[in-house]
C-alpha cells in the first residue's frame, strides 16, 4: 500500500486551501498556505498524481480543484475567479435577457471588459444567447445552479457582488 498523500502537514495545508478556495492558480494556493514556491509546486504535484486535487490548465496558468468536485463546478468557478465575470453573472442572475449594453451599465464595467467576460461565459456554456428585436441578450443557462454554486464559495472571493445576490435572493440560502 502507498502513503497516505495527506500525512504531510504541507500537503494538508495546500489541499485545505484549495477546498476553501477551488480555481486558485498555484500562486494564490502557495500565498494562501504560506509555503514556499518549489514547496508548493511539488506538493501540488503529488496531490495531484494521487488523485485528490484535478489541475485544469488555463492559457496562462494553472488551476486546481479537489477531485471531488464535478466539472461543470470547476468550470464556473474557474471562470468566477474573475470579479468582472461575477459582476456580469450577478446582473444576469438579478435580470435576465439583458444587451451588452444593458449588462455593462449594471455591472460597472466597460463594454470593451464585459464583451471579454461574456464570450467566455459563452464559451463555457453557462451562458447563453438570445433575439430581442435586432438586438443580441444573454442569460444565465441554469440560474439556480450558478446562484447556489457562487453563494456556496462566496467567502473565496474578495468583492461583495455576490452578496447582492444573496440579498436579493435570501429565502433561497438560509443560513
Amino acid at each position: 500500500m502507498g502513503e497516505d498523500p495527506l500525512a504531510l502537514e504541507t500537503r494538508r495545508r495546500l489541499y485545505a486551501a484549495v477546498e476553501r478556495t477551488p480555481g486558485l492558480s498555484a500562486r494564490e494556493i502557495q500565498r494562501s498556505a504560506g509555503t514556499a514556491w518549489g514547496e508548493t509546486a511539488y506538493h501540488l504535484e503529488r496531490l495531484a498524481l494521487s488523485g485528490l486535487l484535478h489541475r485544469e490548465r488555463g492559457s496562462h496558468q494553472d488551476f486546481y480543484f479537489c477531485a471531488k468536485l464535478p466539472l461543470g463546478d470547476r468550470t464556473l468557478l474557474r471562470v468566477a475567479r474573475s470579479a468582472a465575470t461575477r459582476r456580469i453573472l450577478v446582473t444576469l442572475l438579478e435580470t435576465s435577457d439583458l444587451t451588452l449594453g444593458e449588462i455593462t451599465a449594471r455591472s460597472e464595467l466597460s463594454v470593451s471588459r464585459g464583451s471579454i467576460h461574456l464570450r467566455r461565459l459563452l464559451a463555457t456554456g453557462i451562458v447563453g444567447s438570445g433575439r430581442r428585436e435586432q438586438l443580441r441578450t444573454f442569460a444565465v443557462v441554469d440560474p439556480p445552479r450558478i446562484a447556489r454554486i457562487l453563494v456556496a464559495y462566496r467567502e473565496s472571493y474578495t468583492d461583495r457582488w455576490v452578496e447582492r445576490l444573496v440579498d436579493t435572493f435570501g429565502e433561497l440560502f438560509p443560513p
